[in-house]
């Protein structure tokens, strides 16, 4: 029988790969502005809010893949913060509608800037041919991911 508690030696590559990149990208978010707390699921949110504009609340919940009591908690948390704002739809009041506030926007776009910069920085050493060749099998990867059926 194998032994379950070894992995196999790719798989602990990838797992190291995974866990500096983790930990690199959690600490942008940590150094940048610790005073918001941000978790990926937060940023999810504000940056969804960003690509999209002014969004409801089931559709942000369904964009970060979170239950709508989690988007409810981290929405709380981000409007306390001050990062977005809150409105009732005026002919649906059960509606509720989502956007960033200045401040909000301001702190997504600068964190999306250190995070283009750290994957410009994680490519630069890789040829042009390997940069495409990586982004190819990455992408192969997460339609996998996204499709486990196909």
């Amino acid at each position: 029988m194998k032994d379950k508690t070894k992995l196999d030696p790719q798989l602990q590559r990838i797992e190291s790969i995974n866990e500096r990149i983790e930990r690199y990208l959690s600490k942008q978010l940590e150094d940048g502005e610790p005073q918001y707390k941000l978790t990926p699921s937060k940023f999810v949110l504000l940056r969804t809010l960003l690509l999209k504009g002014k969004c409801m609340v089931a559709n942000l919940a369904h964009e970060a893949n979170l239950t709508s009591g989690a988007t409810t908690l981290a929405l709380n948390r981000l409007e306390n913060d001050g990062l977005i704002i809150r409105t009732r739809d005026q002919m649906d009041r059960r509606i509720v509608w989502v956007e960033l506030t200045e401040e909000g926007k301001s702190l997504v776009e600068k964190i999306l800037y250190q995070r283009q910069k750290f994957f410009r920085q994680m490519l630069s050493v890789l040829t042009d041919e390997e940069q495409e060749t990586f982004i190819y099998l990455l992408e192969k990867i997460s339609l996998k991911l996204s499709n486990p059926n196909d």
